[in-house]
C-alpha cells in the first residue's frame, strides 16, 4: 500500500483544519459575550451638575457663579456618608477635562466635587492665577459647600473628611489650599 502524497495529505487536512479555526473562534467569541455579559460591573455613580455663587475676593464678599459637578457613590446617603476629593483641571481646562477622573474616584466610594475655576469654560469671574484672595478662597467655599452635604463623612461640624487632587494649574491650587484648610481645620470649632 503506497502513501498519500504530502500534497494529497494537506488537501484532506486543510478542510478539518479550516474548521477548527471556525470553531475556535466562535467558541472564543461566545466565551468573550459571555464574560461581558457576567462581569461584575463598578458601583453605580450619580452626578449633580450646578452653577454654584461663592464669595471671594480679598475681602470674601465678591460672588462668582462656578460651574460643578457633584460626583458622589449610588449608596451615598447620610446615613452611609463617605470621604471627599476636591478635583481641580488644568489650566485651560473645565470640570470636563477631570471627568473620568472623577467618575474613577466615585467607583472607588468617594464625593467627588469638580468645577471650573474662575475664567474658563461656564464660570464666572477672571483668572488671577491660583490667587490665594480669588482661586484659593473659591475653593475654600466649595469645601464649606462640601461640609454642609450630608453624604460627606466629617471630622467635626464644617470639617469634611476631603483630599484636594489636581494636575498643572489644579495640582498648584491643591498646594495652595492645602496649609490655608490646615490652618482653618485648626481654627474650626
Amino acid at each position: 500500500m503506497r502513501s498519500p502524497s504530502p500534497a494529497a495529505w494537506i488537501r484532506r487536512a486543510l478542510p478539518t483544519r479550516r474548521r477548527a479555526i471556525a470553531a475556535t473562534v466562535v467558541v472564543v467569541l461566545l466565551a468573550a459575550v459571555v464574560t461581558w455579559a457576567v462581569w461584575p460591573q463598578g458601583p453605580g455613580v450619580r452626578t449633580e451638575s450646578a452653577m454654584l455663587t461663592v464669595r471671594s475676593g480679598p475681602a470674601g464678599d465678591q460672588p462668582v457663579d462656578l460651574d460643578t459637578t457633584l460626583y458622589l457613590p449610588a449608596d451615598a446617603s447620610s446615613g452611609r456618608k463617605v470621604p471627599a476629593v476636591l478635583l481641580a483641571h488644568g489650566f485651560g481646562g473645565t470640570k470636563e477635562s477631570v471627568r473620568s477622573d472623577a467618575e474613577e474616584f466615585a467607583g472607588r466610594g468617594y464625593a467627588v466635587l469638580t468645577w471650573t475655576a474662575r475664567g474658563f469654560g461656564r464660570s464666572g469671574g477672571e483668572i488671577h492665577l491660583d490667587s490665594p484672595d480669588h482661586e484659593v478662597r473659591d475653593a475654600e467655599r466649595l469645601l464649606d459647600w462640601l461640609a454642609a452635604r450630608p453624604e460627606v463623612r466629617t471630622d467635626a461640624a464644617g470639617d469634611p473628611k476631603v483630599g484636594v487632587v489636581g494636575g498643572s494649574y489644579g495640582g498648584g491650587l491643591a498646594l495652595l489650599l492645602a496649609p490655608r484648610t490646615a490652618a482653618w481645620t485648626r481654627s474650626s470649632p
